[in-house]
């Protein structure tokens, strides 16, 4: 019986596989440079942000957002802090550089000015006396206030530590 040898040829094309070479390294190094530039992709880990954020949900980052500006009230940021540069923290901006921050059983005031929070569910009872925002930071805090002032994480978190907005979390 004649064996009958089909070229290699025939079964794969070569110029395919080139092509597919080439498409699938231009996929990953867009992947990598979309990761590394412009949006970061972040998993949750705590309470802080709840109920807008769950814990071990998804968020999306839009690093630019902040390049020419800086952030918005109620803005919800990503941030690291020069003590602890290999966490990052998602919490909503409150208060904006100069402004005086305080805290009235649970209400909050901005410059003397009671601000509504209706991502807040539950009304918390913290009571703080006025501060002010120093220069060149933003004051900032997690949407779940249901534990005292001094168990949570605040901060004036310095502008330049902001890695970038959250545009979306899953």
């Amino acid at each position: 019986m004649k064996k009958t040898i089909i070229p290699l040829r025939w079964i794969i094309p070569l110029k395919n596989w080139k092509k597919a070479i080439i498409r699938t390294s231009i996929v990953i190094i867009l992947i990598i440079c979309i990761n590394a530039f412009f949006v970061k992709v972040f998993r949750t880990v705590g309470k802080s942000m709840e109920p807008t954020i769950r814990n071990y949900s998804l968020v999306f980052v839009n690093r630019l957002a902040y390049l020419h500006h800086i952030p918005a009230e109620d803005d919800i940021i990503v941030f690291r802090t020069s003590n602890r540069p290999y966490l990052y923290f998602v919490k909503r901006v409150i208060g904006l550089p100069g402004e005086t921050i305080s805290f009235k059983d649970g209400s909050l005031y901005i410059n003397g000015i009671e601000k509504s929070q209706p991502y807040i569910s539950f009304k918390d009872n913290w009571t703080v006396k006025p501060f002010k925002v120093k220069k060149g930071f933003i004051f900032v805090a997690g949407d779940n206030r249901h534990f005292s002032w001094n168990e949570q994480f605040h901060a004036q978190v310095n502008i330049k530590d902001v890695i970038g907005k959250v545009i979306g979390y899953r």
